[in-house]
């Protein structure tokens, strides 16, 4: 059986000693915006990803204990991301002059406990790590959406005009293409909006507007 606090201090081990991790905390000093918040959480995810893959042997995907280890794990990941998406939305808020505290988004229990039914019953190591790798690097990018969802809510409701405009990467898929485009908040202020979806490997860009661009962040379709 995995212990979730071996877990928990080897997936403060990985970050501490990520490189990269600490390029991007850099990174965020100098320029506070979404989009490095995004790469933020892809690695942070990755981490932890990589982290499960070696505990794997340990866990008993077949029953019960990947459900309970699992949303633990996550939510090292949703506190640590959002503890970014925090200083980075109120730098931006100061920056435009808002007095407007962060809206913390929930964590995605949902999605976590899915997330577990996805991976269960998967037997072969390789196919493990990398399902493992992927869908907890896009629960990670999931955090930084949902802050953005919840923070574009706040700004709107106090008044402000609010605009979100999501920018296909090149040579995306037709669906991303469609998708792209300026809305108001209250447009796509509906969590299931296309705007708002995400899928594995394909990379848009969104930023929220507020006369002046105030965050950015990689979007995919789930």
């Amino acid at each position: 059986m995995a212990d979730f606090e071996d877990i928990k201090k080897a997936f403060r081990k990985a970050v501490d000693s990520d490189a990269e991790v600490r390029k991007i905390y850099a990174d965020l000093q100098d320029l506070p915006t979404y989009a490095n918040v995004m790469k933020l959480a892809n690695k942070i995810g990755e981490d932890l990803g990589k982290v499960l893959v070696k505990f794997a042997p340990e866990l008993s995907v077949d029953d019960l204990e990947l459900a309970d280890i699992l949303p633990k794990a996550l939510g090292l990941d949703h506190a640590q991301v959002s503890a970014a998406c925090k200083e980075v939305q109120e730098k931006m808020n100061r920056k435009a002059g808002l007095g407007i505290k962060y809206k913390e988004p929930q964590f995605n229990m949902d999605k976590a406990l899915g997330l577990a039914d996805e991976i269960r019953g998967i037997t072969d190591e390789d196919a493990l790590a990398q399902a493992l790798v992927e869908r907890v690097a896009n629960f990670s990018a999931g955090v930084v959406d949902d802050s953005i969802y919840e923070n574009a809510g706040v700004l709107a409701r106090a008044g402000v005009k609010t605009t979100l405009i999501r920018t296909a990467e090149a040579n995306c898929c037709d669906w991303c293409d469609e998708v792209a485009g300026v809305y108001d908040y209250f447009e796509v202020n509906d969590k299931g909006n296309d705007v708002w979806r995400r899928h594995l490997g394909c990379k848009c860009e969104i930023d929220i507007d507020n006369g002046e661009t105030i965050g950015r962040v990689n979007n995919y379709k789930k």
